[in-house]
């Protein structure tokens, strides 16, 4: 790999899964890495999405909309590499 992209994200403590991803026997770069690979190969996220009664679930990515949203009138081009 050549160049590699910096991707930023927030996650929620409870989600990183850092051990099974251990115990899986690869880092959690490998692991975004092969998530991407599989919306590349698929075209699609490579599980199913749906809206269901779990608000635990649904709260967080309503909120991780509304930061996106806000996210995207950031200024990050200081994070580019001269």
């Amino acid at each position: 790999m050549s160049q590699a992209a910096i991707i930023r994200t927030r996650i929620d403590p409870r989600r990183k899964a850092e051990a099974i991803i251990a115990k899986l026997g690869v880092s959690p770069d490998q692991a975004i890495n092969m998530f991407y690979a599989q919306i590349e190969l698929r075209k699609a996220i490579p599980f199913t999405l749906s809206l269901g009664h779990d608000r635990t679930v649904a709260v967080p990515i309503e909120h991780t909309a509304q930061v996106w949203d806000q996210l995207d009138q950031e200024d990050y081009s200081h994070l580019a590499k001269p």
